[in-house]
């Protein structure tokens, strides 16, 4: 089974899930990865994928964009191709009206995107990115991760310490969840690992709500796994997801994980774990106050679902849809005749 996948982004450096899946999927069948050139994830990529990269400018109308693509595509000649996010996905369905390749396209986030209402497989990264296509043959394949060894702490940290991670942007919400942590009464220490174009309003946020000394600004980090074990609370503020992948991390690395209910939050964690916008600062008093309770409970939770969010597991699950899609290609073609 010859598949590729196409991603008409260049990316941000973390959180390509694609990534990942292609490196564990290039173990189970034939990969070839479609990038645009200067891809920022490039030296994430595993020698064994097949990499493809593509000159002329991202615009979907570009025609000598999509004459490049088409000519690839057609050099090829993959089973199935599988695209990622609403730009690839859009592109290539343009083209497919010419080539007739099995398609498969994911989507990542709870954004709009019409193109994925048109198709004949869809996957959706959570239930809610399902709610927002308008689809009934939408396939709920999770994000995943492959676990990695840690030195897992001894002992809890002096000070609560509670982690953050993310693009400092404002889709995280990490601007309101500094407004609600103002309000603490207790000693606390809160690292943000991540950076964006948020960070000098954060930091501004940060002198201007009294919270010098104990707000962080960490930057990009290569520990995350380390960093989030070391934290007593790991904290998602996010105003909207389609992930998010640190839920993942925290579920195989940390703790103790509250998140407003995005992406697939409501599918791991119970309304005990789970926080509105502005609601931050009571629920983490609650879990400072009854910390084993709570840290109890997330550890059930680890025992419960980590082994469905393993990489391994996640890409079995793409192998059983090529395949049942091939299946049906091949049922059209011999019924055609």
């Amino acid at each position: 089974m010859k598949v590729c996948h196409f991603i008409a982004s260049r990316g941000l450096g973390r959180g390509e899930f694609y990534v990942d899946l292609v490196n564990e999927l290039s173990g189970l069948c034939d990969i070839t990865l479609m990038i645009p050139e200067g891809a920022r994830y490039l030296d994430r990529v595993s020698s064994a994928v097949s990499v493809c990269q593509y000159q002329h400018k991202n615009s979907r109308k570009n025609p000598l964009l999509l004459w490049e693509l088409g000519k690839q595509f057609k050099s090829l000649k993959p089973d199935i191709v599988h695209t990622h996010f609403g730009k690839a996905t859009g592109i290539f369905r343009f083209l497919n009206r010419v080539l007739h390749l099995p398609h498969v396209a994911t989507k990542h986030n709870p954004r709009k995107g019409r193109v994925f209402d048109r198709l004949a497989h869809v996957i959706a990264v959570s239930d809610q990115v399902r709610a927002t296509i308008k689809n009934s043959r939408v396939h709920v394949i999770h994000n995943a991760i492959t676990a990695v060894p840690i030195t897992h702490r001894k002992c809890r940290p002096a000070r609560f310490t509670l982690m953050a991670v993310g693009r400092l942007d404002p889709i995280k919400g990490f601007d309101l969840l500094l407004k609600d942590i103002a309000r603490l009464e207790f000693d606390f220490l809160l690292k943000i690992i991540g950076s964006g174009p948020e960070k000098q309003h954060l930091m501004d946020l940060v002198s201007t709500l009294g919270l010098t000394g104990r707000v962080e600004l960490l930057g990009y980090r290569e520990d995350i796994p380390q960093q989030l074990n070391e934290a007593d609370l790991v904290v998602i503020s996010s105003r909207s997801e389609g992930g998010p992948v640190v839920a993942l991390e925290t579920l195989f690395y940390g703790n103790l994980l509250i998140s407003t209910p995005v992406g697939i939050v409501p599918e791991i964690l119970p309304a005990d774990l789970l926080v509105e916008q502005g609601g931050f600062a009571e629920k983490i008093e609650q879990v400072y106050r009854d910390y084993t309770y709570y840290a109890q409970l997330f550890s059930r939770l680890q025992q419960t679902h980590q082994r469905d969010f393993l990489l391994s597991t996640i890409a079995a699950q793409h192998i059983e849809l090529y395949s049942n899609m091939l299946g049906c290609s091949m049922t059209l073609e011999h019924n055609k005749h």
